[in-house]
C-alpha cells in the first residue's frame, strides 16, 4: 500500500492494483457503464452519459474519500487498463459496505476476486472496521461466485433491503468479519 500526502492510498495485489481516481479515467468509466449488466446490477444512472462518468470520478469518488470510504479504480498492474471500480462506502458502528463492478472485457479472469480480497483486507486491517458486507442481488449469480471466492460468507436473504431501480428488492448478504481467513 502507498499514500500520495496523507490522501487516498494505492492498494496493490499481484495483478491488480486499487488506486484513487483520475480524470483521464472518464472516457472508459462512460464505456464501462454502458453495459447492460452494470446497469442491471447496480445502482449507476440509466442512461449513463459524460455527465454521470465525469460526476463519478471527480465528485462522488472525492466525496466518499472525505467522508470516510474510498471508490477505487481497479486497474491491471501490468498495463494500467481499467477493470473496474471497486469501493468501501462510509463505515458506520465499526461495519463497512463495499461495492463493485467489472467491465465486461475483464470478467471472468479472476481480477474482481484478487481485488475484492485487497479491498476487504485493507478495509479489516487499516480501516480498522470489524465487519464488510455485499449486498447482492439473488439472481447476481456472477457477483455472488466473486463474493463466496473472496472468502465471504453468504448469510442469508433480506427481503426488500433496498430500492432498486424504484423497486423494493431483494439481497444476499455476503459478510467477512476481522477474524476470517479468506480461502483462495
Amino acid at each position: 500500500m502507498t499514500t500520495t500526502g496523507g490522501g487516498q492510498p494505492v492498494l496493490s495485489g499481484g495483478r491488480v492494483r486499487l488506486r484513487p481516481w483520475r480524470a483521464e479515467d472518464v472516457p472508459a468509466v462512460l464505456d464501462a457503464c454502458q453495459d447492460p449488466e452494470i446497469q442491471r446490477w447496480t445502482q449507476v444512472p440509466v442512461p449513463y452519459g459524460p455527465a454521470d462518468a465525469e460526476a463519478f470520478v471527480s465528485v462522488v469518488a472525492p466525496r466518499t474519500w472525505a467522508e470516510g470510504g474510498a471508490l477505487f479504480a481497479v486497474v491491471r498492474i501490468d498495463d494500467d487498463a481499467l477493470v473496474g471500480s471497486m469501493g468501501l462506502f462510509p463505515p458506520a458502528d465499526g461495519v463497512g459496505e463495499l461495492g463493485y463492478w467489472t467491465a465486461p472485457g475483464h470478467r471472468g479472469q479472476g481480477l474482481t476476486v484478487e481485488a475484492l480480497r485487497v479491498l476487504a483486507d485493507w478495509s479489516l486491517g487499516v480501516v480498522g472496521v470489524h465487519r464488510v458486507e455485499l449486498l447482492v442481488d439473488p439472481a447476481n449469480t456472477a457477483s455472488r461466485s466473486v463474493a463466496a471466492r473472496a472468502g465471504f460468507v453468504a448469510e442469508g436473504t433480506i427481503r426488500q433491503r433496498f430500492r432498486h431501480r424504484g423497486r423494493p428488492a431483494d439481497v444476499v448478504l455476503h459478510a467477512r468479519l476481522a477474524g476470517d481467513t479468506p480461502d483462495g
